[in-house]
Protein backbone atom coordinates (compact mmCIF):
# COMPACT_ATOMS: atom_id res chain seq x y z
CA UNK A 1 0.00 0.00 0.00
CA UNK A 2 1.37 3.35 -0.77
CA UNK A 3 0.70 7.23 -0.91
CA UNK A 4 -0.67 6.72 2.61
CA UNK A 5 -2.37 10.27 4.23
CA UNK A 6 -3.71 10.28 8.13
CA UNK A 7 -3.08 11.03 11.35
CA UNK A 8 -0.96 9.58 14.11
CA UNK A 9 -1.38 10.67 18.34
CA UNK A 10 0.94 8.98 21.10
CA UNK A 11 -0.18 9.68 24.50
CA UNK A 12 0.79 9.12 28.25
CA UNK A 13 -0.85 8.58 31.10
CA UNK A 14 0.04 9.60 34.89
CA UNK A 15 -1.22 9.45 38.12
CA UNK A 16 -0.57 10.60 41.70
CA UNK A 17 -0.81 14.27 40.87
CA UNK A 18 -0.66 16.98 42.37
CA UNK A 19 -2.81 19.26 41.42
CA UNK A 20 -6.28 18.92 43.20
CA UNK A 21 -9.01 21.44 40.55
CA UNK A 22 -8.74 21.98 37.13
CA UNK A 23 -8.01 25.85 38.18
CA UNK A 24 -4.94 24.59 39.91
CA UNK A 25 -3.96 22.66 36.98
CA UNK A 26 -4.20 24.94 34.35
CA UNK A 27 -3.05 28.52 36.24
CA UNK A 28 0.28 26.06 36.95
CA UNK A 29 0.40 25.16 33.11
CA UNK A 30 0.04 28.75 32.12
CA UNK A 31 3.17 29.91 34.74
CA UNK A 32 5.04 27.66 32.83
CA UNK A 33 4.15 28.06 29.38
CA UNK A 34 3.04 31.85 28.88
CA UNK A 35 1.71 30.50 24.86
CA UNK A 36 -0.23 27.57 26.49
CA UNK A 37 -3.74 27.85 25.34
CA UNK A 38 -6.10 26.71 27.82
CA UNK A 39 -9.40 25.04 26.02
CA UNK A 40 -13.02 26.99 25.92
CA UNK A 41 -15.90 25.05 24.21
CA UNK A 42 -17.37 28.57 24.42
CA UNK A 43 -14.30 30.43 22.83
CA UNK A 44 -13.09 30.99 19.40
CA UNK A 45 -10.14 29.10 17.69
CA UNK A 46 -9.90 30.77 13.96
CA UNK A 47 -5.88 30.63 14.13
CA UNK A 48 -6.14 26.82 15.50
CA UNK A 49 -8.49 24.80 13.18
CA UNK A 50 -7.56 21.79 15.21
CA UNK A 51 -9.20 22.67 18.66
CA UNK A 52 -11.87 24.32 16.21
CA UNK A 53 -12.22 20.83 14.90
CA UNK A 54 -12.70 19.24 18.37
CA UNK A 55 -14.80 21.79 19.63
CA UNK A 56 -17.14 21.20 16.98
CA UNK A 57 -16.97 17.39 17.95
CA UNK A 58 -17.81 17.83 21.11
CA UNK A 59 -21.09 20.00 20.74
CA UNK A 60 -21.95 17.62 18.33
CA UNK A 61 -21.15 14.40 19.40
CA UNK A 62 -22.04 15.31 22.88
CA UNK A 63 -23.86 18.31 23.36
CA UNK A 64 -21.47 20.20 24.39
CA UNK A 65 -20.11 18.49 27.21
CA UNK A 66 -18.21 15.33 28.23
CA UNK A 67 -19.81 12.61 30.07
CA UNK A 68 -16.22 12.98 32.33
CA UNK A 69 -15.14 16.47 33.38
CA UNK A 70 -12.17 17.29 32.05
CA UNK A 71 -8.83 20.36 31.26
CA UNK A 72 -7.33 20.46 28.73
CA UNK A 73 -4.59 23.03 27.27
CA UNK A 74 -2.73 23.09 24.35
CA UNK A 75 0.73 23.89 23.67
CA UNK A 76 1.20 25.31 20.32
CA UNK A 77 5.39 25.78 20.69
CA UNK A 78 5.73 22.13 20.76
CA UNK A 79 3.66 21.18 17.84
CA UNK A 80 -0.08 19.64 18.25
CA UNK A 81 0.37 18.90 22.14
CA UNK A 82 -2.21 18.33 24.53
CA UNK A 83 -2.48 18.38 27.96
CA UNK A 84 -5.91 16.30 29.66
CA UNK A 85 -6.14 16.67 33.15
CA UNK A 86 -9.14 14.58 34.99
CA UNK A 87 -9.45 15.95 38.27
CA UNK A 88 -12.23 13.36 39.69
CA UNK A 89 -9.66 10.78 38.83
CA UNK A 90 -6.10 12.96 39.41
CA UNK A 91 -5.18 11.56 35.95
CA UNK A 92 -2.91 13.02 33.54
CA UNK A 93 -2.48 12.65 29.73
CA UNK A 94 0.43 13.45 27.87
CA UNK A 95 -0.38 13.40 24.03
CA UNK A 96 1.09 13.98 20.54
CA UNK A 97 -0.62 15.02 17.70
CA UNK A 98 0.61 14.92 14.23
CA UNK A 99 -0.60 14.23 10.37
CA UNK A 100 1.75 12.42 7.33
CA UNK A 101 1.88 12.56 4.13
CA UNK A 102 2.26 9.79 1.49
CA UNK A 103 3.97 7.82 3.82
CA UNK A 104 4.36 3.36 2.76
CA UNK A 105 2.86 0.93 4.55
CA UNK A 106 6.60 -0.17 5.82
CA UNK A 107 7.19 2.99 7.04
CA UNK A 108 3.57 3.44 8.67
CA UNK A 109 5.00 0.07 10.46
CA UNK A 110 8.40 1.31 11.21
CA UNK A 111 6.59 4.50 13.70
CA UNK A 112 4.38 2.52 15.20
CA UNK A 113 7.26 0.42 16.00
CA UNK A 114 9.22 3.23 17.29
CA UNK A 115 7.33 6.80 16.57
CA UNK A 116 7.43 7.93 19.89
CA UNK A 117 11.24 7.70 19.92
CA UNK A 118 11.97 9.72 16.33
CA UNK A 119 13.76 12.66 16.57
CA UNK A 120 11.76 15.36 15.84
CA UNK A 121 12.41 19.54 16.18
CA UNK A 122 9.97 21.92 17.91
CA UNK A 123 10.60 25.73 18.94
CA UNK A 124 11.09 25.04 22.35
CA UNK A 125 13.34 21.45 22.23
CA UNK A 126 15.24 21.12 18.87
CA UNK A 127 15.92 17.08 18.37
CA UNK A 128 13.64 15.65 20.48
CA UNK A 129 11.42 12.79 19.98
CA UNK A 130 8.15 12.34 21.34
CA UNK A 131 9.40 10.23 24.29
CA UNK A 132 11.51 13.05 25.27
CA UNK A 133 9.53 15.28 25.39
CA UNK A 134 6.81 14.16 27.31
CA UNK A 135 9.79 13.41 29.83
CA UNK A 136 10.92 16.79 29.38
CA UNK A 137 7.40 17.95 29.94
CA UNK A 138 6.90 16.18 32.91
CA UNK A 139 10.19 17.26 34.72
CA UNK A 140 9.19 20.83 33.85
CA UNK A 141 5.68 19.95 35.73
CA UNK A 142 6.85 18.02 38.52
CA UNK A 143 5.54 14.77 37.74
CA UNK A 144 7.56 11.52 37.86
CA UNK A 145 7.91 9.87 33.95
CA UNK A 146 6.53 7.04 35.07
CA UNK A 147 2.89 6.18 32.57
CA UNK A 148 1.34 3.50 33.74
CA UNK A 149 0.00 3.02 30.34
CA UNK A 150 0.28 4.19 26.75
CA UNK A 151 -2.13 4.26 23.66
CA UNK A 152 -0.98 4.67 19.92
CA UNK A 153 -3.66 5.96 17.74
CA UNK A 154 -3.33 5.96 13.87
CA UNK A 155 -6.08 7.46 11.22
CA UNK A 156 -5.93 6.66 7.42
CA UNK A 157 -7.93 9.13 5.22
CA UNK A 158 -6.52 7.93 1.89
CA UNK A 159 -4.36 5.28 0.26
CA UNK A 160 -3.69 3.53 -3.38
CA UNK A 161 -5.01 1.59 -4.38
CA UNK A 162 -8.29 3.67 -3.93
CA UNK A 163 -11.16 1.66 -1.83
CA UNK A 164 -14.42 2.91 -1.18
CA UNK A 165 -15.52 1.36 1.51
CA UNK A 166 -14.18 -0.29 4.77
CA UNK A 167 -15.14 -3.77 4.29
CA UNK A 168 -13.67 -3.92 0.70
CA UNK A 169 -9.92 -2.35 1.86
CA UNK A 170 -10.88 -5.10 5.75
CA UNK A 171 -11.29 -7.93 2.49
CA UNK A 172 -8.27 -6.84 0.32
CA UNK A 173 -5.67 -5.92 3.48
CA UNK A 174 -6.50 -7.73 6.20
CA UNK A 175 -2.96 -8.74 6.75
CA UNK A 176 -1.34 -5.30 6.57
CA UNK A 177 -3.92 -3.98 8.55
CA UNK A 178 -2.75 -6.20 11.48
CA UNK A 179 0.72 -5.20 10.17
CA UNK A 180 -0.60 -1.38 10.98
CA UNK A 181 -1.63 -2.27 14.28
CA UNK A 182 0.22 -4.33 15.43
CA UNK A 183 3.81 -2.94 14.14
CA UNK A 184 4.63 -6.71 12.56
CA UNK A 185 6.55 -6.10 10.10
CA UNK A 186 6.12 -10.02 8.63
CA UNK A 187 2.16 -9.32 8.66
CA UNK A 188 2.45 -11.53 5.44
CA UNK A 189 3.68 -14.83 7.51
CA UNK A 190 0.97 -14.24 10.63
CA UNK A 191 -1.23 -17.35 10.85
CA UNK A 192 -5.10 -16.05 10.32
CA UNK A 193 -6.01 -16.79 13.48
CA UNK A 194 -3.63 -14.36 15.20
CA UNK A 195 -5.23 -12.07 12.33
CA UNK A 196 -8.37 -12.31 13.06
CA UNK A 197 -7.48 -11.94 16.72
CA UNK A 198 -6.05 -8.82 16.39
CA UNK A 199 -8.67 -7.27 14.64
CA UNK A 200 -11.50 -9.10 16.68
CA UNK A 201 -12.41 -5.49 18.33
CA UNK A 202 -14.01 -3.73 15.49
CA UNK A 203 -16.39 -0.71 15.43
CA UNK A 204 -17.50 1.32 12.87
CA UNK A 205 -21.37 3.22 12.14
CA UNK A 206 -20.41 4.24 8.63
CA UNK A 207 -19.85 2.13 5.39
CA UNK A 208 -16.37 3.97 4.69
CA UNK A 209 -14.99 4.16 8.66
CA UNK A 210 -13.71 1.83 10.80
CA UNK A 211 -12.25 1.48 13.97
CA UNK A 212 -10.03 -1.64 15.52
CA UNK A 213 -8.81 -1.67 19.01
CA UNK A 214 -5.74 -4.03 19.52
CA UNK A 215 -3.76 -3.88 23.56
CA UNK A 216 -2.63 -0.13 23.58
CA UNK A 217 -2.68 0.67 20.16
CA UNK A 218 -5.81 1.86 17.64
CA UNK A 219 -6.23 1.77 13.89
CA UNK A 220 -8.74 4.45 12.60
CA UNK A 221 -9.61 3.75 8.69
CA UNK A 222 -12.17 7.17 7.66
CA UNK A 223 -11.84 7.15 3.87
CA UNK A 224 -12.51 10.74 3.85
CA UNK A 225 -11.74 10.96 -0.40
CA UNK A 226 -13.87 7.97 -1.11
CA UNK A 227 -17.19 7.66 -2.92
CA UNK A 228 -19.21 6.51 -0.51
CA UNK A 229 -18.29 9.50 2.29
CA UNK A 230 -19.24 11.82 -0.93
CA UNK A 231 -22.46 10.11 -1.05
CA UNK A 232 -23.39 10.28 2.69
CA UNK A 233 -22.62 13.90 2.70
CA UNK A 234 -24.91 14.53 -0.30
CA UNK A 235 -27.24 12.79 2.04
CA UNK A 236 -26.58 15.17 5.05
CA UNK A 237 -26.77 18.16 2.68
CA UNK A 238 -30.01 17.06 2.01
CA UNK A 239 -31.69 16.10 4.91
CA UNK A 240 -30.06 18.72 6.87
CA UNK A 241 -31.36 21.43 4.62
CA UNK A 242 -35.08 19.95 4.40
CA UNK A 243 -35.19 19.40 8.49
CA UNK A 244 -32.66 22.20 10.06
CA UNK A 245 -31.70 24.46 7.10
CA UNK A 246 -27.94 23.54 6.22
CA UNK A 247 -25.71 21.02 7.06
CA UNK A 248 -24.03 21.18 10.18
CA UNK A 249 -20.27 22.22 10.52
CA UNK A 250 -19.25 18.68 11.97
CA UNK A 251 -20.29 16.76 8.30
CA UNK A 252 -17.66 19.50 6.90
CA UNK A 253 -14.72 18.61 8.60
CA UNK A 254 -12.07 16.96 7.15
CA UNK A 255 -8.62 15.17 8.10
CA UNK A 256 -7.83 16.64 11.69
CA UNK A 257 -5.05 15.44 13.89
CA UNK A 258 -6.55 14.91 16.78
CA UNK A 259 -8.47 12.35 15.35
CA UNK A 260 -11.77 13.64 16.67
CA UNK A 261 -14.02 12.80 13.53
CA UNK A 262 -16.52 10.30 14.92
CA UNK A 263 -15.91 10.60 18.36
CA UNK A 264 -12.40 8.69 18.32
CA UNK A 265 -9.87 10.87 20.80
CA UNK A 266 -13.20 11.32 23.13
CA UNK A 267 -13.61 7.22 23.54
CA UNK A 268 -9.95 6.20 23.72
CA UNK A 269 -9.03 8.94 25.69
CA UNK A 270 -12.13 7.86 28.69
CA UNK A 271 -11.28 4.37 28.30
CA UNK A 272 -7.09 4.87 28.71
CA UNK A 273 -7.56 6.79 31.74
CA UNK A 274 -9.94 4.22 33.19
CA UNK A 275 -7.50 1.49 32.49
CA UNK A 276 -4.69 4.18 34.02
CA UNK A 277 -6.24 4.61 37.63
CA UNK A 278 -6.98 0.85 37.82
CA UNK A 279 -3.53 -0.47 36.28
CA UNK A 280 -2.14 2.00 39.32
CA UNK A 281 -3.49 0.05 42.21
CA UNK A 282 -1.10 -2.53 42.07
CA UNK A 283 1.63 -0.15 41.76
CA UNK A 284 0.43 1.84 45.11
CA UNK A 285 -0.04 -1.63 46.85
CA UNK A 286 3.89 -2.26 45.72
CA UNK A 287 5.37 1.24 47.16
CA UNK A 288 3.04 1.71 49.89
CA UNK A 289 5.04 -1.00 51.36
CA UNK A 290 8.31 0.68 51.17
CA UNK A 291 6.88 3.20 53.93
CA UNK A 292 8.37 2.54 57.19
CA UNK A 293 5.40 4.60 58.90
CA UNK A 294 2.03 3.15 59.13
CA UNK A 295 0.93 6.79 60.12
CA UNK A 296 1.73 7.34 56.21
CA UNK A 297 0.52 4.21 55.05
CA UNK A 298 -2.62 5.10 56.29
CA UNK A 299 -3.25 8.15 55.22
CA UNK A 300 -2.21 6.71 51.43
CA UNK A 301 -4.31 4.05 51.53
CA UNK A 302 -7.30 6.05 52.48
CA UNK A 303 -6.38 8.41 49.83
CA UNK A 304 -6.20 5.20 47.21
CA UNK A 305 -9.64 3.84 48.73
CA UNK A 306 -11.69 6.93 47.69
CA UNK A 307 -9.87 6.91 44.41
CA UNK A 308 -10.86 3.21 43.75
CA UNK A 309 -13.87 3.54 44.42
CA UNK A 310 -14.79 6.27 41.73
CA UNK A 311 -12.76 4.14 39.43
CA UNK A 312 -15.65 1.49 40.31
CA UNK A 313 -18.55 4.34 40.24
CA UNK A 314 -17.36 5.25 36.41
CA UNK A 315 -16.40 1.64 35.10
CA UNK A 316 -19.83 0.04 36.85
CA UNK A 317 -22.24 3.29 36.20
CA UNK A 318 -21.09 3.92 32.37
CA UNK A 319 -24.24 2.81 30.47
CA UNK A 320 -24.02 1.88 26.94
CA UNK A 321 -26.17 5.02 25.29
CA UNK A 322 -23.33 7.24 27.24
CA UNK A 323 -20.69 6.38 25.50
CA UNK A 324 -22.03 4.56 22.47
CA UNK A 325 -20.80 1.22 21.12
CA UNK A 326 -17.70 2.81 20.51
CA UNK A 327 -16.76 3.37 23.50
CA UNK A 328 -17.93 -0.56 24.96
CA UNK A 329 -15.30 -1.76 22.09
CA UNK A 330 -12.78 0.10 23.46
CA UNK A 331 -13.52 -1.38 27.12
CA UNK A 332 -13.78 -4.76 25.64
CA UNK A 333 -10.47 -4.46 23.85
CA UNK A 334 -8.57 -3.63 26.84
CA UNK A 335 -10.10 -6.11 29.33
CA UNK A 336 -11.50 -3.43 31.69
CA UNK A 337 -14.23 -5.52 33.36
CA UNK A 338 -11.27 -8.13 34.17
CA UNK A 339 -9.51 -5.04 35.50
CA UNK A 340 -12.70 -3.85 37.64
CA UNK A 341 -12.88 -7.14 39.15
CA UNK A 342 -8.83 -7.26 39.83
CA UNK A 343 -9.51 -3.55 41.54
CA UNK A 344 -12.56 -4.91 43.68
CA UNK A 345 -9.88 -7.37 44.94
CA UNK A 346 -7.58 -4.65 45.46
CA UNK A 347 -10.12 -2.82 47.42
CA UNK A 348 -10.59 -5.69 49.73
CA UNK A 349 -7.20 -6.16 50.25
CA UNK A 350 -6.53 -2.34 50.99
CA UNK A 351 -8.97 -2.42 53.68
CA UNK A 352 -7.82 -5.43 55.02
CA UNK A 353 -4.41 -3.12 55.31
CA UNK A 354 -6.01 -0.51 56.99
CA UNK A 355 -7.58 -2.46 59.26
CA UNK A 356 -4.21 -4.21 60.37
CA UNK A 357 -3.08 -0.86 60.30
CA UNK A 358 -5.40 0.29 63.07
CA UNK A 359 -5.05 -1.95 65.00
CA UNK A 360 -1.14 -1.76 65.14
CA UNK A 361 -2.29 1.49 66.19
CA UNK A 362 -4.29 1.17 68.96
CA UNK A 363 -2.23 -1.65 69.86
CA UNK A 364 0.66 0.70 69.99
CA UNK A 365 -1.46 3.57 71.99
CA UNK A 366 -2.63 0.83 74.68
CA UNK A 367 0.64 -0.54 75.30
CA UNK A 368 1.78 2.87 75.72
CA UNK A 369 -1.00 3.83 78.05
CA UNK A 370 -0.42 0.68 79.76
CA UNK A 371 3.12 1.40 80.64
CA UNK A 372 2.36 4.77 81.38
CA UNK A 373 -0.14 3.56 83.55
CA UNK A 374 2.34 1.58 85.39
CA UNK A 375 4.66 4.23 85.61
CA UNK A 376 2.30 6.55 87.38
CA UNK A 377 1.81 3.60 89.71
CA UNK A 378 4.87 2.69 90.54
CA UNK A 379 5.72 6.99 91.37
CA UNK A 380 2.86 7.22 93.41
CA UNK A 381 4.51 3.63 95.59
CA UNK A 382 7.72 5.28 95.92
CA UNK A 383 6.24 8.94 96.83
CA UNK A 384 4.32 6.77 99.82
CA UNK A 385 6.86 4.71 100.85
CA UNK A 386 9.32 8.43 101.01
CA UNK A 387 6.18 9.95 103.08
Amino acid sequence: MENISGNISHAYYFISLRWESKKSFTDSIKARFPSAVVYDRTAQYKDAPHIADLQTAERFLHGGGQTYDAARVFLPDMGCTMLVFIPDSRVLCVSHHYSFKDKTSDELIALRQSGQFKPLSFPSFPSCSFDELSGRLCGELGVEFKPVCKSFLLEITHMSPHYDTADELESAEMPLLYGLISGDEGYAFVPQSVKLGGLAHTWGSRSYMRLYAYEEAFLFINLLDSRERSRYLMRQDEFGGKIYGGVDDYFKMGSCPLTVNHGILFSVEFVMALKALINGVSAYRNRSRQHTSFYRRIKEAGDYRRRVLSVLQKAEGVEISEIGALGKVIQDSQRISPLVEKVKYMLELLEADLNLMYSERNNILITFLTVLGLLLAFMQVILAVAA
